[in-house]
């Protein structure tokens, strides 16, 4: 019944947002938020701490198989995970209300093999990080916080984009 509602929210309120200009601010301070955990299309969890041990910054990417500028979005950050691999981590999460079942279908429709994805399907991540658009992509560093969100598609090799996120590492 949550996943119905939370599916007829989205609808009713255009929660798939597309504007252009959509821009990379950030939070001045920064925001502290809690450490969560990930969970894997097969159940397993995977601890966000684990990542942040690794990279300087974790880009954390709310998206779903029904929202068209999400999909729009994923190739730009595939192609930025390659530019900054050794600093930067990028999170897909899944909002799909059954993702064990739509994901793994979206993912061969879309020649997608490695593209590792994270799922909410409770939608309890979603609600502590206050996530109400579709896509909303989250920029964290250690400690955990939040340096900025983006809520709604951005053109991430966008080259002022780009320079922003360089001078964050």
């Amino acid at each position: 019944m949550k996943y119905f509602i939370f599916i007829i929210s989205l609808v009713i309120s255009n929660l798939s947002y597309s504007y252009e200009n959509n821009q990379l601010l950030l939070h001045n301070p920064a925001k502290k938020i809690n450490f969560f955990d990930l969970e894997t299309l097969d159940g397993k969890k995977v601890e966000v701490a684990d990542k942040l041990i690794k990279k300087k910054i974790i880009l954390v990417n709310f998206w779903a198989t029904w929202c068209p500028p999400c999909i729009k979005e994923i190739p730009d950050l595939l192609n930025l995970k390659k530019r900054f691999e050794k600093d930067i981590e990028i999170i897909f999460v899944s909002v799909d209300a059954n993702p064990t079942k739509v994901v793994p279908k979206f993912l061969k429709n879309n020649e997608l093999e490695n593209f590792q994805t994270y799922i909410d399907k409770k939608l309890n991540l979603t609600k502590e990080l206050e996530v109400k658009v579709m896509p909303t992509t989250l920029i964290i560093t250690k400690g955990p916080y939040e340096l900025s969100r983006v809520e709604g598609y951005i053109d991430w090799l966008n080259k002022e984009l780009l320079t922003e996120l360089e001078k964050l590492l």
